[in-house]
């Protein structure tokens, strides 16, 4: 027991006399002068004065070294050179501790180097033995091509990190970032910021909570409901990656993206975006939102993926719609389809694979079908191959119209007239004043043209051949009252709640989506006022 506690102590001991720190030698001097300060021994040194401890040399013009506490005081063109060729120069004044390594300094301009970065600033802590350095009032580092300002600063060089606090400011010639709190390192040349960022660059403006910022690879990264800025469209969500150098953007987590020049608002999961072909993707459960008439008229369309294009070079705008594509618009119409093309540019939208429309009583099919607007209003719809129309009464009977081709007439918003193509065969019912069944006229020709009036059937044209059938009343059966193809769908005709799926709230609430509209259409990130350089 004796000879464990004699080791311990023989160990003790010696790591004593090895942690203690070397003393701070000098090196050169002109002149050297003894004294006493406050019944202290006090050596005065002037002239190329050359102080070294460990790795670094401390240069001056003069100086008072303490040599019973191991520390002196430096004045003049002071420098400090360690082995890395890390120095700190053009210092006025320093305070320098040997036992602890620290170096306080102050001068109008000092500069702490270490290989490609600068950091300039008035007041300096330097710890060489942690190698970490702080400055207080303002400071600035040029590393390369980065330029960063702070009202507060801390340099750690074993990992090469700056953290700045408060007022900081970075540019790189691309991107100039606004932050409270912002790390840097100078070896990876990555920006990492902690807390409420504004970053502009060359096509928009950002705001984030937190993310980083590859300046080398020109990659962003940003977290904490991110938000983008550009000329035509304002872009929110959780996260958001964007390559300055592809113009590749990838936004996840409750993505809102809003075009102020359409009134469109796409909401989703994920979103991409494609600068250099113009193209955005939102999937999936993706739902779009059209405002018109003054904020009045609102269109919901939602789809499994929303793809817009913004073509400049080869002048497309369009929004394609892929999947499950439903749409609705409580003035104008209601509709279904696989995948759906918007072109903005000629104000019409095309609809594929098994569409079927609704407006008011009306259900209208074909197997293409597309639709003009007019003064932002629909105006006429064409239906291609197996034209089926299908009209209920104001008794519940189904009117009913098909053929190869039709075109259907609006105005405001109501069907006012239909054209039937090639091989048409209509069903219409005669009623005395709405309230009661006189009979059914079936009619077959190679084309008919039907008229409303308030919604409600008016007169019937045929044209060429017609061959008609009046049914009374009593006659009516089972039998004739259905077109081949007859189908009626209204099961499947969307309501709000069906398109907007997850989104929907209350139907009495609508605005939920519109207030967020608006809350993107007001949002100004002003840029932070320039601070002058320290």
């Amino acid at each position: 027991m004796k000879n464990i506690i004699y080791i311990l102590l023989i160990f003790v001991l010696f790591s004593s006399v090895v942690a203690q720190p070397k003393r701070v030698d000098l090196v050169q001097a002109g002149s050297l002068e003894g004294t006493t300060f406050k019944n202290q021994p006090v050596r005065k040194i002037a002239q190329n004065v050359i102080f070294k401890q460990d790795d670094a040399l401390l240069y001056c013009d003069l100086a008072y070294q303490y040599t019973l506490k191991n520390e002196l005081e430096a004045f003049s063109n002071i420098s400090i050179i360690r082995g890395d060729s890390q120095s700190i120069v053009n210092g006025e004044h320093m305070n320098y501790f040997g036992d602890s390594k620290l170096a306080q300094i102050t001068g109008k301009n000092i500069i702490l180097t270490n290989k490609t970065m600068r950091l300039y600033t008035t007041i300096l802590d330097y710890n060489m033995a942690s190698d970490i350095a702080n400055y207080y009032k303002g400071g600035r580092v040029i590393d390369g091509l980065n330029t960063l300002t702070s009202n507060f600063g801390t340099y750690f060089k074993l990992n090469n990190d700056i953290l700045f606090i408060k007022n900081v400011v970075f540019k790189d010639g691309k991107y100039t970032i606004y932050s409270d709190t912002l790390n840097y390192n100078t070896v990876t040349q990555i920006v990492d910021f902690r807390g409420p960022s504004t970053i502009i660059g060359p096509n928009g403006t950002m705001k984030s909570d937190k993310g980083n910022y590859n300046s080398i690879t020109k990659q962003s990264d940003f977290q904490g409901r991110a938000q983008i800025v550009y000329d035509n469209f304002i872009l929110k969500a959780d996260k958001i990656q964007y390559n300055q150098f592809t113009h590749y953007g990838y936004a996840t987590g409750q993505v809102e993206m809003y075009s102020p020049k359409d009134s469109v608002t796409i909401f989703g999961d994920i979103g991409e975006y494609f600068g250099l072909k113009g193209h955005t993707k939102v999937y999936p459960q993706a739902l779009m939102q059209t405002v018109s008439g003054g904020g009045k008229d609102t269109m919901f369309l939602s789809a499994d993926t929303l793809l817009s294009i913004n073509d400049t070079v080869k002048k497309q705008k369009q929004m394609h719609a892929y999947h499950s594509v439903k749409v609705y618009d409580r003035k104008n119409m209601q509709a279904i389809c696989d995948s759906m093309v918007s072109d903005r540019i000629d104000s019409t939208t095309t609809f594929f694979k098994d569409p079927v429309l609704w407006n008011g009583k009306n259900q209208m099919r074909g197997d293409t079908i597309k639709a003009f607007v007019k003064n932002k209003k629909l105006n006429l719809i064409k239906f291609r191959n197996k034209s089926f129309m299908i009209s209920k009464d104001t008794l519940d009977n189904y009117n009913q119209a098909k053929g190869k081709n039709m075109v259907v007439y609006f105005d405001s918003s109501r069907v006012q007239k239909i054209d039937v193509f090639e091989n048409s065969e209509s069903i219409f019912y005669a009623l005395q004043e709405d309230t009661a069944t006189n009979g059914l006229n079936k009619i077959a020709s190679e084309n008919l043209t039907v008229r409303f009036k308030k919604q409600k059937l008016k007169t019937i044209s045929f044209y060429k051949k017609p061959k008609a059938t009046f049914v009374p009343v009593q006659d009516i059966n089972d039998n004739i009252t259905r077109l081949k193809g007859f189908k009626w769908r209204a099961n499947e005709r969307p309501n709000l709640a069906i398109v907007m799926g997850k989104y929907y709230k209350n139907e009495n609430k609508i605005k939920i989506i519109q207030d967020s509209v608006v809350r993107l259409h007001k949002t100004k990130l002003s840029t932070p006022k320039k601070k002058n350089k320290p």
